[in-house]
């Protein structure tokens, strides 16, 4: 046996356990940064007629905890049946990727191309990507989508690769596969069926059937579902259905749905009231949007919500004034109730993008945004009300250059006061191929 000061020399001089994984992974960055930067500088030489290409770079700084994150995506066209993008993610400071201050780690994100036939019979997407069809979840693999499109709008897609995940060292006995079938309905709608399995390390770890369908038979009437069923662990997996109706003019629309989601497919998401007003059970309700004038958009939502075995309920009231007719400045004001299992609470929110400067040039934008969360018990030890606010002012430049920088605080029932700064440079910029 090792001891672990023997480790801990492997781990100090670059050789050891961690030393194949680390080269990986720096090879893993090499290759699509190389794929980037090739992308990026090259791009805008390809022969193409009037073919755009993007470029655009991000760094963003946070201190306590100290974090950084610097973000470089970028796309270009050699014709107009090749496409090929790259996004680039690289973070330093950050203890949910088990780094120290003074350590980064970067990671291909995107990096794929995508080649589409002249007469728009079959696409290809090879490479690192999002694959997300269908009814099934969506996945980040490394592998190929191909699409083939029938003269009877009947469209076949077939995907497989390996599945992403930078914790797991080594993917030899792990891929995913599967494919989707769907059939258009003519103008009013399109039905489909989806199917994938997943190996983690050479086992059955994921397996999902599915199916999706969209259908709009008037012009005032849209209805659209989609439904997924787990085979490994027997149950369901998501459903997501919706019923709407609006008026001619969409002034005024109204929507009748049912979700029920597993917690294995939630997101991690900002704001208290996206955190705490989501716990991924069955919900049913109704909303309904009324633009009350033309600068002046109003809705309700009330749903009924399961969870933890018991019926609770939600609803919200919004209004969303915008200040100018281009929508660049805006009022928002919510007032929201959740009474659903161990989460009961009052909220309301406040949040407005007020624009400083405008010329033809650049502009500077103050966003002010304030939520109080009043919750049904109160304690001391856990506060009385759960407050959260943050500042931000944004320079923007038609050259594509736009600062930012934001001070946030917030308080709740674990932490008494938690203070943050955010800083934001960014650059983002599409041109076209000479003609």
């Amino acid at each position: 046996m090792r001891s672990s000061r023997s480790e801990q020399d492997d781990h100090d001089s670059g050789s050891g356990p961690n030393a194949s994984r680390k080269i990986r992974r720096a090879q893993r960055w090499a290759l699509g940064l190389a794929a980037t930067i090739g992308l990026l500088l090259l791009g805008p030489l390809l022969p193409a007629a009037a073919q755009p290409y993007s470029v655009g770079v991000e760094a963003w700084g946070q201190l306590e905890p100290n974090t950084g994150l610097i973000i470089v995506e970028g796309s270009a066209r050699k014709n107009p049946y090749v496409d090929a993008e790259a996004l680039i993610w690289g973070g330093a400071g950050a203890p949910q990727f088990g780094l120290r201050g003074n350590e980064m780690t970067f990671e291909a994100l995107v990096v794929a191309v995508k080649v589409r036939d002249p007469r728009g019979i079959t696409d290809t997407r090879l490479g690192r990507f999002i694959l997300a069809t269908g009814a099934v979840r969506a996945m980040h693999v490394d592998g190929g989508h191909f699409m083939l499109r029938a003269p009877s709008k009947t469209h076949f897609e077939a995907f497989g690769g390996v599945p992403v995940d930078g914790n797991i060292d080594g993917r030899q006995n792990d891929w995913v596969a599967g494919g989707r079938v769907s059939q258009g309905l003519g103008k009013i709608g399109m039905l489909g069926g989806s199917y994938y399995n997943r190996h983690n390390t050479g086992q059955r770890s994921d397996e999902e059937v599915g199916a999706d369908f969209s259908l709009r038979p008037a012009h005032w009437l849209d209805m659209a579902a989609k439904f997924s069923w787990e085979i490994v662990n027997p149950g369901l997996a998501e459903v997501l259905a919706s019923i709407s109706s609006q008026t001619k003019n969409h002034r005024l629309r109204g929507e009748v749905f049912v979700t029920k989601r597993s917690t294995i497919r939630m997101l991690q998401q900002t704001s208290l009231f996206t955190v705490l007003g989501d716990p991924g059970a069955l919900q049913t309700g109704a909303n309904l949007f009324w633009r009350a004038a033309p600068r002046l958009d109003l809705s309700v939502e009330g749903a009924a919500q399961q969870a933890a075995d018991d019926w609770g309920w939600t609803g919200h009231l919004r209004g969303v004034l915008r200040t100018d007719d281009e929508g660049d400045g805006s009022v928002l004001g919510e007032l929201r109730r959740q009474d659903v299992a161990n989460s009961q609470w009052t909220g309301i929110r406040l949040a407005s993008v007020i624009q400083l400067f405008e010329s033809i040039d650049e502009s500077v934008g103050l966003m002010p945004e304030f939520e109080l969360i009043i919750p049904d018990d109160r304690k001391p030890e856990t506060g009385k009300v759960w407050p959260w606010g943050r500042l931000a002012l944004q320079w923007k430049h038609r050259k594509g250059w736009a600062l930012a920088a934001a001070a946030e605080a917030s308080s709740n029932a674990t932490t008494r006061i938690d203070v943050r700064a955010l800083a934001r440079v960014s650059y983002q910029q599409t041109w076209h191929g000479k003609e």
